[in-house]
């Protein structure tokens, strides 16, 4: 019986070992350091570094073998950060736009069921959920399209918001299910909603990587779980999987400071390009479709991320670098993220799903990074909305933006103005979206009265 019991565990792929995640704090740390801890395969994700005082950042107990032998000494912040994460999600929140029970977020069984009452509710705008291939242990990636004329695949700019690459960012997600609420709700009372759905088809892959989702559900019931990557059996020790968002094609494998060749390290790139299900699903769909504009969704950190992120030396065409920034300094006017390549902000990657998308496909792709340090992967529950919120305007002005978008500027002399007296107005008119304006552009002046135009 004892045998038998043992190759069943084989025979279902789930000899995963769990492994616990401290947060710690490094003091009188430089640059030198950060880039010792890089080239060691420690993962830094989402460090808070200050040069020469310190660095801040989540550790399994895999890399903090390596940091002891490297001699360093290390405050603990966070002794367990599953339990400091479960310990401020509650079900005690407001039900705004429909909360899940794992302390407000969705579960994944509870995300798809959202998609399929999503379209019961709006058949007009929301298209039927489409699968778009399985993942490693068989789960669906699920995608939904929204635009007013569904079912009809109309001459309209393409755009694509994703979630969930990293199977501990639920923020990544739940920001989305807010922003599709919004636009279905204020269609008929808000021109912005109401330009996206008539001229915009959007695309969203809420949960890239459910399987990873899932693991965490099942470690951590209320929320917490902190797997980042799928569920490929690749290190015995813990740590398993293969990070998706760095497993695309576009300077895969450039070097091991970017990303890993070790199966227990959390950016662990896999074999090869696309060697996983999850990002095969999300390569055959992309290049199916037509995208002009992409937001990939990550937590945290308060940062809005483009393209290239494996160079400290940006070789992108000067043209479009200036379009991300424009976009980005728009987009960020409002929840006051900081802006810039990876490698401005935070650290070298190769493999990346954004530098994929722009690189091989001219996407202007954007990876958000939702969440302060405060925050964390597990923002509390009484955070989710006000997250949510804080990145609909950037949603908008993507979906804006991926087609004709015409921005005006008027000049008109300085006053005083004499009545019965004619003054000149200077108009200008330009497209700064992604796609070309279709149809006459029509262009009203409304003043108060005693002024003719």
């Amino acid at each position: 019986m004892y045998n038998l019991f043992i190759i069943s565990i084989i025979f279902l792929n789930i000899s995963f070992s769990y492994q616990n995640y401290m947060q710690i704090r490094i003091n009188h740390v430089n640059s030198d350091d950060v880039q010792l801890f890089q080239y060691s395969g420690i993962d830094i994700d989402h460090a808070y570094y200050e040069e020469g005082n310190f660095i801040e950042f989540a550790i399994s107990e895999y890399d903090i073998d390596k940091l002891i032998s490297l001699g360093y000494n290390y405050d603990v912040i966070h002794q367990d950060l599953q339990e400091f994460y479960s310990s401020r999600l509650t079900n005690n929140y407001s039900r705004e736009f429909g909360l899940g029970s794992m302390g407000g977020y969705y579960t994944w069984e509870e995300a798809v069921q959202r998609l399929d009452d999503i379209q019961a509710e709006y058949p007009d705008f929301v298209s039927e959920k489409i699968s778009l291939g399985l993942s490693f242990q068989g789960r669906d990636i699920w995608a939904i399209k929204i635009s007013d004329n569904v079912d009809i695949d109309e001459n309209e700019p393409e755009i694509l918001y994703t979630g969930m690459h990293h199977a501990r960012e639920p923020m990544s997600f739940m920001n989305l299910y807010y922003y599709i609420y919004w636009l279905l709700e204020n269609y008929n009372s808000n021109q912005d909603a109401k330009n996206i759905l008539d001229n915009r088809e959007l695309w969203f892959i809420p949960i890239v990587n459910p399987d990873g989702y899932e693991y965490n559900r099942s470690i951590a019931p209320n929320g917490g779980g902190m797997q980042r990557k799928n569920m490929r059996n690749t290190c015995g020790s813990g740590a398993d999987g293969i990070d998706p968002n760095r497993n695309y094609s576009y300077m895969w494998g450039l070097d091991d400071q970017g990303s890993s060749s070790d199966g227990c390290n959390e950016t662990y790139r896999g074999s090869s390009p696309f060697s996983e299900p999850e990002t095969q699903a999300v390569r055959d769909f992309v290049e199916g479709r037509d995208f002009t504009i992409a937001m990939n969704y990550h937590s945290y950190s308060n940062l809005l991320i483009y393209p290239f992120g494996y160079s400290y030396e940006n070789p992108m065409d000067i043209n479009d670098l200036n379009t991300f920034i424009e976009y980005a300094q728009d987009m960020t006017q409002y929840n006051n993220y900081q802006w810039g390549t990876g490698t401005d902000l935070l650290y070298p990657v190769n493999g990346e799903a954004c530098d994929w998308m722009y690189g091989v496909h001219g996407i202007f792709a954007y990876t958000p990074e939702v969440g302060s340090q405060s925050d964390g992967f597990w923002p509390p529950s009484n955070r989710i909305v006000p997250l949510s919120e804080e990145n609909l305007y950037p949603n908008i002005r993507t979906a804006l933006y991926g087609g004709a978008l015409i921005s005006s500027e008027l000049n008109i002399q300085d006053g005083p103005y004499q009545s019965g007296t004619l003054y000149s107005l200077d108009i200008s008119l330009s497209n700064i979206g992604l796609s070309s304006s279709n149809g006459i552009i029509e262009l009203n002046f409304l003043a108060d009265p005693g002024i003719d135009f």
